[in-house]
């Protein structure tokens, strides 16, 4: 089984609690699964993102996080600040809406 971190950064329940507010808590805490997907799992209507939450931008991604980026291009959004989780969340609802007039 891969290793993984077993704590969560420091701003993780801070920014979790902005994506919870602003997606009508459509979020799944990822943290400790495997594989590098990313520590939240978010989504609105059709579109779905995972989040990973660093405590500042020195920060690195660990090998399994590398290899699911590389795997996943674009699936996972890097999140460091509380102003980052909200521009993100309005990026989801924006996308959401863009995959309901699409479909």
């Amino acid at each position: 089984m891969p290793k993984y971190a077993k704590r969560k950064d420091v701003n993780h329940n801070e920014i979790e609690e902005v994506f919870r507010h602003m997606l009508g808590d459509q979020v799944t805490d990822s943290s400790a699964w495997a594989g590098g997907a990313g520590d939240l799992f978010v989504s609105k209507g059709h579109f779905c993102v995972f989040i990973e939450i660093k405590r500042d931008s020195k920060a690195k991604y660990t090998k399994a996080q590398n290899n699911f980026r590389a795997k996943h291009p674009n699936a996972v959004w890097r999140c460091e600040t509380l102003e980052q989780a909200i521009h993100q969340c309005k990026c989801i609802r924006a996308n959401a809406t863009l995959l309901v007039i699409q479909t």
